[in-house]
């Protein structure tokens, strides 16, 4: 049923730690540098991969 709100509902939660990412640490700077690291990482890697595929750098 519908209750007051009250000073819980409304603790401070950083931007990070809302949506999908709903766990403790999402936002915490070793997961965020683990997250950065793989993405960039995955893109750099598709970017070589294409590259080669189309031009036979190698």
């Amino acid at each position: 049923m519908f209750h007051p709100a009250i000073e819980e509902d409304y603790k401070a939660v950083s931007d990070l730690n809302r949506g999908i990412m709903k766990f403790e640490g999402a936002d915490s700077p070793k997961a965020v540098t683990i997250s950065t690291v793989l993405l960039l990482g995955s893109i750099a890697a598709l970017i070589i991969w294409a590259l080669q595929a189309a031009y036979a750098l190698n």
